[in-house]
């Protein structure tokens, strides 16, 4: 009986001995690719063994495989569930048993089975930011839960910086550049004696602060024929003629297809001529984020075709519904299909999150909608509009509400 309870305990443990199999064999064949495609190198961590929370920025596709390079022991990441509802995700489940996220979204389920890793002695990897940068810059909205979820643990937090992702291998790029610098690194180690007297906000900031990589203000040079291609997934407002969805791009260059105004993405990741005064994309975007939402809010529209509209249902599979067309507008997401016309009022939603490279998700009653784009399409414009509405509505209701007087 003491036999088959302790297969059981060990069965039902998500930290196993296979994962150091994998990870000690990935660790090889993984860290010759990544010098050869990505020149990148990895310093090695002082820290041993876990338990431990590894915090890092993120800025491209593999920043999992490029942050294990630096550890001798394997890491549990967390990753957003759409990556488990691929048709190899049993296998990656199996192998490396991801703890699973919704993005953009509070799930006590992930913080669950975090917990459950540090209390087996595992070691789990966050990207604090939730979502990974499309300007260069630190993602504009990181929750204060991950300074809570630090005090919770009370492990060693390991703050570890990857620098050049972003010059690299650019979220809304489609190559990868030769760069001459791509490294990772732990910036710093805090203990639970280093951080018990923060406050939650003290150790936010701390945190915050020491992941903040910014590949664009280094001077580092990236070359690529292509490397101003499919800047449009991030660029989607002109500021010079305030079109929503003209920017086009070709190799190095891109332009306004309505004002024709155009520039060059250099090898150091600024804008030549400056554009409307911008000089850095993550000048530009934050500019388009705030400024998108009146655009709608007068009446404006957001409209792509040749989408796909996806049923995705958490950690099992893709259905694809009948939707062809989105639009959104200050009340709604409306789907167009052959047949039907599926329409999301905003005040329903949840929440919305930029996916990969050309897909949003969003939240509605429960289940978990996809759009998927064809090769230039921007996802992100629409978690902008969709927040940005969000917050609008939000202060106006605040301000009509009645001041209270203090007799």
């Amino acid at each position: 009986m003491q036999e088959k309870q302790e297969r059981t305990k060990k069965k039902n443990l998500w930290v196993k001995k296979r994962h150091a199999r994998v990870f000690a064999f990935l660790h090889v064949a993984m860290g010759w690719f990544l010098r050869l495609k990505y020149n990148y190198r990895a310093e090695k961590a002082p820290i041993k063994k876990g338990p431990c929370l590894i915090l890092h920025n993120h800025q491209a596709t593999l920043d999992p495989f490029f942050v294990s390079m630096a550890f001798r022991f394997p890491v549990y990441f967390v990753c957003s569930d759409d990556l488990l509802n691929l048709r190899v995700s049993p296998l990656i489940r199996y192998l490396a048993a991801p703890i699973p996220k919704s993005k953009s979204m509070t799930d006590l389920g992930a913080v669950k089975n975090t917990l459950r890793v540090l209390k087996e002695g595992g070691a789990v990897g966050i990207a604090p930011e939730g979502n990974r940068t499309f300007s260069g810059k630190q993602w504009e909205t990181v929750p204060d839960a991950i300074a809570k979820l630090v005090k919770v643990a009370n492990v060693p937090v390991v703050l570890f910086n990857l620098c050049g992702g972003y010059g690299t291998d650019p979220r809304w790029g489609h190559s990868v550049r030769r760069g001459t610098k791509y490294t990772g690194r732990v910036r710093r180690i805090l203990y639970p004696e280093d951080y018990k007297d923060l406050s939650v906000e003290e150790l936010y900031r701390l945190i915050l602060s020491e992941l903040d990589v910014t590949d664009a203000d280094t001077g580092e040079r990236y070359r690529s024929r292509k490397r101003a291609e499919y800047i449009e997934r991030t660029l989607y407002l002109c500021p010079v003629c305030h079109s929503i969805g003209t920017i086009a791009s070709r190799r190095t260059h891109f332009a306004c297809t309505r004002c024709g105004h155009k520039a060059e993405y250099t090898e150091q990741l600024t804008i030549d001529p400056p554009y409307a005064g911008f000089t850095k994309i993550y000048e530009w975007y934050d500019w388009e984020r705030k400024e998108l939402p009146g655009h709608l809010a007068a009446g404006e529209k957001l409209h792509d075709e040749n989408i796909r509209f996806i049923d995705s249902v958490k950690l099992q599979r893709k259905i694809f519904l009948d939707g062809n067309a989105v639009t959104m507008d200050s009340d709604a997401v409306t789907i167009t299909g052959e047949r039907e016309t599926h329409v999301f009022a905003l005040d329903e939603i949840d929440a919305m999150a930029a996916v990969g490279k050309k897909k949003f998700n969003f939240y509605y009653h429960g289940k978990i909608y996809q759009i998927k784009g064809n090769e230039r399409f921007c996802g992100v414009k629409y978690v902008h509009a969709f927040y940005g509405l969000r917050a609008a509505k939000k202060a106006q209701a605040q301000s009509m509400q009645p001041e209270e007087h203090t007799p």
